[in-house]
């Protein structure tokens, strides 16, 4: 009678836990849907500053359009240029490949570099094999808060 005891418990703990498992991994996956920016699920509270307007297509905010005026540069067109930031690095490698829906790896001499992409480039990326040797421009962007991080963002990209 003490074993079935000590088994009831132990199906119990074991069910316990796998029930905690799978409510946690619910809960980090988020459990609020959005659809063209309307929240679907109001109870939700979020931390962190409002953002009006969400980019639909990589669902990622650049730092640069989170700025609620734009800075005059040196020519006076306010908000025309680039950043200095935003400089073009232009470089060849070998393309490896989708690392997930929104970037690229691609290979040079030097190192491997990750690549954020759009879907519009995610679409002429399909027809690109592994392998293929490509010429390739891109901009460093800093990343939002984080003095020291920064993403690499496709801006062009060639068969050799």
């Amino acid at each position: 009678m003490n074993s079935s005891k000590q088994r009831r418990s132990k199906k119990t703990a074991t069910a316990g836990a796998i029930l905690l498992a799978v409510m946690l991994a619910a809960s980090a996956c988020g459990s609020s849907n959005t659809t063209n920016g309307v929240v679907e699920n109001p109870g939700t509270i979020t931390e962190g500053p409002v953002v009006d307007e969400l980019p639909n297509e990589s669902g990622v905010i650049e730092p640069d359009i989170s700025s609620p005026e734009p800075t005059p540069d040196s020519s006076n067109n306010v908000g025309s240029e680039k950043p200095e930031t935003d400089k073009a690095i232009v470089a060849e490698g070998t393309y490896i490949g989708l690392s997930d829906s929104h970037s690229i790896e691609i290979e040079t001499a030097t190192d491997t570099i990750p690549l954020q992409i759009t879907e519009e480039q995610a679409a002429t990326l399909d027809s690109f094999e592994s392998g293929a040797k490509v010429k390739f421009e891109y901009t460093e962007k800093a990343i939002e808060g984080e003095t020291n991080l920064k993403q690499n963002w496709l801006t062009k990209i060639e068969k050799l």
